[in-house]
C-alpha cells in the first residue's frame, strides 16, 4: 500500500467508529444510515482485497528479503563450523553436506533456498550429539530451525523484481475508491448537523481531513545496496540522485530511501569507503514506490 491508501484506511476505521458511537444521533436519517451501512460493507470488501495481496505468494516482500539473508547466514556460519569438526574427524561424507558458502544459500529462488537450508539443518539435527557443545549448541540449531520456519511462513518473494498481480492491485484500489465516494456523501450529509451536533459534525470532519503530506502524486525511490560478491547488505552508503534533493545513507538493512522525488530517468550515485563508487541510471514511474537493487565492489 501506498502512504495513502494507508491514509485512507485509517480514516475509514476512526469515521467507523464515530459513527457508531453517534449512531443515535442519525438512525431515523434513513439516508445517513444507508450510507453509514455502505462504507461499512465497502471497507471490509477494501480489507478482504488487501489481504488477498498480502498473501500473494509472488509478491515481493521486503521482510522476506531480509529473512532470507538472515537464514542464508546463519546456514553458512553453522556449515563453516561444522566443516571444520568434519574435517578434523576426517568425515568426508559430513564434509561433502556443509561444504558451502553464504552465495550457495542466497543467490537462489527462495524454494530452493529452502530446500538448502533444511537440508543442512536435518544433517546438523543428527550430528548434534556429537558437535555439542564444542562446535554447535543445542540453542544455536534451535535458532536456526526458528529462523528457518519464520523464512517459510513470511508469505510473499524476496525478489525484488516481483510485484503483486495486477488483478489484486486493481481490485484493492477500486473497493478503496468506493470507500471515498462514500466518505464525501457522508460529509455532504453531515451539513445538516452543524448546528444541533456540533460534536458530531466537527469529528467527522476532522477525521475525514486527511494529512497534506499524504499526497497521492508522491514518487518514492528505494534502493536495497549489497556487496557484490557476499550479497550481504551494506550499511552507510551515501547516496545521490539527480532527481532529489535528499542525501540519505543506508541503513543496516541495506535499505537506502528517497521520500519525494521527480520521474524520469535518473542518475544515481553510492559512495562507500572501501568499495568503487556505483554510478547507476534508474528508470523512475511518478507517483508509485520505484524499487532498485545495487551491488558495489569491493576495492
Amino acid at each position: 500500500m501506498t502512504d495513502l491508501q494507508k491514509a485512507k484506511m485509517k480514516r475509514n476505521i476512526a469515521l467507523l467508529e464515530l459513527l457508531e458511537s453517534y449512531k443515535k444521533t442519525f438512525e431515523n436519517d434513513n439516508e445517513f444510515v444507508y450510507f453509514y451501512d455502505k462504507l461499512l460493507k465497502d471497507h471490509k470488501k477494501a480489507i478482504a482485497s488487501e489481504l488477498e495481496i498480502s498473501m500473494d505468494d509472488t509478491a515481493f516482500n521486503l521482510e522476506k528479503a531480509k529473512l532470507k539473508k538472515e537464514v542464508s547466514m546463519m546456514a553458512s556460519h553453522l556449515s563453516a563450523v561444522a566443516l571444520d569438526a568434519f574435517k578434523e574427524w576426517n568425515e568426508k561424507e559430513l564434509v561433502k553436506g556443509v561444504k558451502f558458502g553464504y552465495l550457495y544459500f542466497s543467490r537462489c529462488n527462495d524454494f530452493i533456498t529452502e530446500e538448502r537450508v533444511k537440508k543442512v539443518h536435518q544433517l546438523l539435527h543428527k550430528e548434534i550429539e556429537s558437535l555439542s557443545p564444542n562446535y554447535i549448541t543445542h540453542d544455536q540449531l534451535g535458532e536456526f530451525k526458528d529462523k528457518i520456519k519464520e523464512f517459510v511462513d513470511t508469505p510473499g518473494s524476496s525478489s525484488i523484481v516481483d510485484r503483486p498481480l495486477v488483478e489484486l492491485t486493481t481490485k484493492f484500489r477500486a473497493d478503496l475508491k468506493l470507500t471515498d465516494v462514500d466518505t464525501r456523501y457522508i460529509l455532504k450529509k453531515i451539513e445538516t448537523y452543524k448546528n444541533k451536533h456540533k460534536d458530531f459534525y466537527d469529528g467527522i470532519v476532522n477525521i475525514t481531513t486527511l494529512p497534506p503530506m499524504e499526497d497521492e502524486l508522491t514518487t518514492t525511490v528505494t534502493f536495497l545496496i549489497t556487496d557484490s560478491k557476499t550479497g550481504l547488505p551494506l550499511q552507510n552508503v551515501s547516496g545521490i540522485l539527480d532527481k532529489s534533493e535528499e542525501t540519505p545513507f543506508s541503513d543496516i538493512d541495506g535499505k537506502l530511501a528517497y521520500v519525494d522525488t521527480k520521474a524520469g530517468r535518473g542518475i544515481a550515485t553510492f559512495i562507500l569507503d572501501g568499495y568503487h563508487d556505483n554510478v547507476s541510471i534508474v528508470k523512475i514511474k511518478a507517483a508509485v514506490e520505484n524499487i532498485f537493487e545495487i551491488a558495489m565492489e569491493k576495492l
